[in-house]
């Protein structure tokens, strides 16, 4: 299985990116862009549901 190394925008640190994922599919795309941890993805997701169900209520 190929991975790759990618450090993380918001944490800056080093997470693995394993062949088959979607992470693995858009790195392979845009090499240079710009990836976000698993971690980080779920305090994002976390935040944008608060404040979704803020605007609900």
């Amino acid at each position: 299985m190929i991975s790759y190394s990618i450090h993380c925008i918001f944490c800056k640190k080093e997470f693995k990116v394993v062949e088959g994922t979607r992470k693995y599919k858009l790195y392979k795309q845009n090499m240079n862009g710009k990836f976000s941890c698993e971690d980080c993805d779920r305090k994002i997701e976390l935040e944008a549901r608060k404040g979704l169900l803020g605007k609900l209520n």
